[in-house]
């Protein structure tokens, strides 16, 4: 055998192990990352608001899965749609994983319940893509109370004289199945559903 042969064979075999080991510290990298624990912020406030079929719906009622809770109204033409847009892309990666419905629900909740009745939130709810019911409730109440609910998670509301609200851009909320809430992500363009989706999946793994 020549020199040549050998050296080239001495390289191949450190060439392999120096990418099998690096192989190994990323993947050593993506499990640490993804078990990092998610912060407690604190105790989700409760609420009792009315689903599209006029039941009451009470937050700790569904308690035992993670909730990602959304506060808009049907009526924005920006920040909203783009986030129940990119919530209904959660909802489909979270259907084919069999974990909507069953261990994850979303809940949102409309700031307009004047013009986001029952039918027109069916009608937003189609348009967009939302499966209510099986693991999505759009929830709608009093004027008041659901200004309360947006008052208690610590969101701004302020109601236009054309109707528009004026609202926090940090709207949406990860509750754990304990009702704590663990993360708070801004809505719109600064959603970043892959951080979203890895926060539910480690809290779903977690129970």
């Amino acid at each position: 055998m020549s020199v040549y042969s050998s050296t080239n064979k001495a390289w191949f075999r450190i060439t392999a192990i120096v990418l099998f080991a690096a192989i190994i510290l990323c993947a050593v990298y993506w499990f640490l990352q993804g078990t990092d624990p998610l912060p407690k912020i604190k105790k989700a406030p409760e609420f009792s608001l009315q689903n599209l079929k006029g039941q009451q719906v009470k937050l700790s009622e569904t308690n035992g899965k993670v909730r990602l809770v959304e506060f808009f109204f049907a009526n924005c033409p920006d920040i909203c749609p783009v986030t129940t847009s990119n919530m209904v892309l959660m909802q489909n990666n979270l259907k084919k994983k069999g974990t909507f419905g069953s261990k994850v629900e979303f809940l949102s909740v409309t700031f307009d319940p004047e013009r986001d009745t029952p039918e027109a939130l069916e009608k937003y709810a189609s348009a967009l893509g939302i499966e209510q019911g099986v693991g999505w409730q759009l929830l709608r109440g009093s004027e008041q109370d659901v200004l309360k609910t947006a008052n208690d998670f610590g969101i701004m509301a302020v109601k236009q004289k054309d109707g528009q609200f004026v609202h926090s851009i940090r709207s949406l909320f990860l509750i754990d199945q304990e009702g704590t809430i663990r993360k708070v992500y801004d809505m719109g363009e600064g959603m970043d559903n892959e951080i979203i989706e890895k926060a539910i999946k480690q809290l779903v793994k977690a129970s």
